[in-house]
């Protein structure tokens, strides 16, 4: 059998712990709460690939380009930002586009306007999935009093249509990507935990960080929950910040 080709992830530590990197092509979840350095893993990711002399895209539906810039540039990455083909996409604008009564009008809408952006990546980072699902999922639009519009939260149901049309076409580019969604604790059930806890059954793997609970000097770690074609530890994994980035303190087995 063919050895599967994989490519360098960019966190200094985590290789190692998943089979020599991520698999190319695949999807790969990165799920955290606020403060858990998703965005400094998607660059991390991102800045890896442009020194590899690959392609690499950054798409954002929420921060605009200089809050990624000034990240980069704390990480002693602005060389590799500079080359890296980032984008924002207006979620409003694509709602309010889209034709709000079809199963999957939301969807199609997006999935074509990402894919359309698209000149084929290597990498891509898609920040966050969870603005993507929640704000561009099947809704319906209401008229009040014939001038003012309001939006209908999706469903579950919703969320997980669009959800596995948008990896549908993903998946037909062959790119690596890393999907950024929210996430908490098993007491949080809101409609913002729903994406990540659907993203984890279409993902080929899936990496949660942390704030930590390992009682040790660092106040961050990982788990790897999920990574097909690979044998992987399921232990929490402390991690660090450094001036070069995220660094995994990996515990010896």
């Amino acid at each position: 059998m063919a050895a599967t080709e994989r490519i360098e992830s960019g966190i200094e530590g985590l290789d190692k712990l998943i089979g020599g990197g991520f698999v190319k092509g695949s999807l790969i979840e990165i799920a955290g709460s606020e403060g858990t350095f998703k965005s400094t893993f998607a660059i991390q990711f991102a800045a890896k690939g442009i020194s590899k002399g690959e392609k690499a895209m950054y798409i954002s539906f929420e921060e605009p380009v200089e809050s990624y810039r000034s990240l980069a540039s704390d990480l002693g990455l602005s060389s590799e930002f500079a080359r890296i083909d980032f984008k924002n996409i207006d979620i409003k604008e694509i709602v309010e586009g889209s034709d709000m009564n079809s199963p999957v009008g939301d969807a199609e809408a997006l999935a074509k306007r990402i894919i359309s952006m698209l000149d084929h990546p290597d990498r891509l980072v898609l920040d966050t999935v969870t603005t993507v699902a929640l704000y561009s999922s099947r809704t319906m639009q209401r008229f009040e009093g014939g001038t003012t519009m309001a939006f209908i939260a999706p469903s579950p149901g919703d969320i997980r249509v669009m959800l596995f049309y948008l990896a549908g076409e993903l998946r037909k580019k062959g790119c690596t990507v890393l999907l950024l969604a929210e996430s908490g604790d098993e007491s949080n059930t809101g409609d913002l935990y729903v994406p990540e806890q659907v993203l984890k059954y279409i993902s080929d793997g899936k990496i949660e960080l942390r704030r930590s609970n390992l009682g040790t000097r660092t106040p961050r770690s990982l788990v790897i929950e999920k990574m097909r074609h690979t044998n992987h530890t399921l232990d929490e994994q402390p991690i660090t910040l450094t001036k070069n980035g995220i660094k995994v303190e990996a515990i010896e087995q």
